[in-house]
């Protein structure tokens, strides 16, 4: 008779998440997932596969998660300019509680793994065309809205955005002062609308 698994998947994901997010891929060791996730190497092994194959799945939830973030701006109630600004401004609140110190784990592996692991670079790959997508459909319904000039390529503007979001992520791990930050927002509203 074959044993069920007697954990919670998401659990282990988010324990793995924040030894990832702290560490880093490269000095995260089996062990260091063992002491978070509470479970044995035996069972890492078994549920993921590899070191790798819990840190894909990671990468899948914490991407997930910001796309469906983004995507749910264009249900909201507002101008869709105010909506990427309000995203822009929430990144800015974090910075400045304190909250964004580790940065972004999607730019933290884009600089630390993509570079020497095709599979990782390709996942993240396409998380940023899924975010590409999502960010267009709002700056599309901004142009409709006279909010952004419709000649302008909204997957251009998109592009701007997310590398925009990108950079301040990396700048948080520095611990900016809000005003630099605010300055970037600033910019990016700005280069919408012109």
């Amino acid at each position: 008779m074959s044993r069920h698994a007697e954990y919670d998947r998401t659990t282990v994901i988010a324990s793995a998440t924040a030894v990832f997010w702290d560490k880093g891929y490269g000095k995260t060791s089996v062990g260091d997932l063992v002491a978070a996730t509470g479970l044995q190497p035996g069972s890492l092994y078994a549920a993921f596969g590899n070191k790798k194959g819990l840190f894909l799945e990671v990468l899948e939830q914490y991407n997930q998660e910001f796309i469906a973030t983004v995507r749910s701006l264009r249900a909201g109630e507002g101008a869709s300019i105010g909506k990427i600004h309000g995203l822009l401004e929430q990144i800015v609140d974090k910075a400045a509680a304190g909250e964004a110190n580790r940065g972004c784990l999607t730019v933290n592996a884009l600089l630390e793994v993509s570079q020497h692991d095709a599979d990782i670079a390709n996942r993240l790959n396409g998380y940023n065309a899924e975010l590409r997508k999502a960010f267009a459909w709002i700056i599309k319904d901004a142009q409709a809205e006279g909010d952004v000039p419709a000649d302008r390529n909204a997957n251009e503007l998109a592009s701007l955005v997310i590398n925009n979001i990108w950079g301040m992520r990396v700048m948080c791990k520095s611990r900016p002062d809000r005003a630099s930050l605010e300055a970037i927002v600033t910019g990016v509203v700005c280069a919408l609308r012109h």
